[in-house]
């Protein structure tokens, strides 16, 4: 009987050390799982961002053929 008592008292021992791994286990699947839906919505407002934004090579080209033309006031001539 006292063998059977310490047998089911390992098991139970057993069983909460078996449900205390599943929850960390549990925790670290959800903290990753939330770091990847962070990083998503942050790649989509940067996205988002960049479709507002000009060409900007477009715009560097149109400075470039604005200031190529005028010589530099500090370089001597």
């Amino acid at each position: 009987m006292e063998s059977e008592t310490a047998s089911s008292a390992d098991e139970q021992q057993e069983q909460a050390a078996g449900s205390a791994a599943d929850t960390r286990g549990k925790h670290r699947i959800l903290a990753e799982l939330k770091r990847v839906e962070q990083e998503s919505r942050f790649l989509e407002e940067e996205m988002e961002e960049l479709e507002r934004t000009d060409n900007v090579s477009t715009l560097c080209e149109e400075l470039l053929l604005s200031m190529e033309p005028k010589p530099d006031p500090l370089l001597p001539v």
